[in-house]
C-alpha cells in the first residue's frame, strides 16, 4: 500500500485493472496491489455465498437502462457506482426485481 500525491484520472486508472487497486482512505489517496484470491483458505460460509454474488452479476447485465439510470443518479451523490448500489440492494432484499 502506498500513499500517493494525487489521484490518478480514470484513463490511467483503467490501464491498471486488475493490478492496482485506487482508493481513498480518510481523505488520502491510496494506491495497493489488487486483493487476489487465497484459493482453498476460503472459508466454507464465504463458498457458499458465492452462487449469490454470481446471480445478482447476472441480474445487472439483463437489467434494463431505465433501471440503470436510476441507480446512476443516486450513485452520483456518493462515493458508490451504480453497480455497487445494485449489489448493495440486491444482496441485502431491499430491492427485489421481478424475474422468471
Amino acid at each position: 500500500m502506498a500513499i500517493i500525491k494525487q489521484m490518478l484520472g480514470m484513463k490511467q486508472i483503467d490501464g491498471f485493472k486488475g493490478k492496482l487497486d485506487f482508493y481513498y482512505y480518510m481523505g488520502l489517496a491510496i494506491a495497493r496491489k489488487w486483493p487476489r484470491s487465497q484459493g482453498n483458505s476460503q472459508t466454507p460460509a464465504s463458498v457458499a455465498q458465492q452462487p449469490m454474488f454470481t446471480y445478482a452479476t447476472r441480474l445487472w447485465a439483463e437489467m434494463s437502462p431505465f433501471v440503470k439510470t436510476s441507480y446512476t443518479n443516486l450513485a452520483n451523490a456518493c462515493g458508490l457506482r451504480n453497480f455497487d448500489w445494485h449489489m448493495r440492494g440486491y444482496i441485502s432484499g431491499i430491492y427485489r426485481y421481478p424475474h422468471e
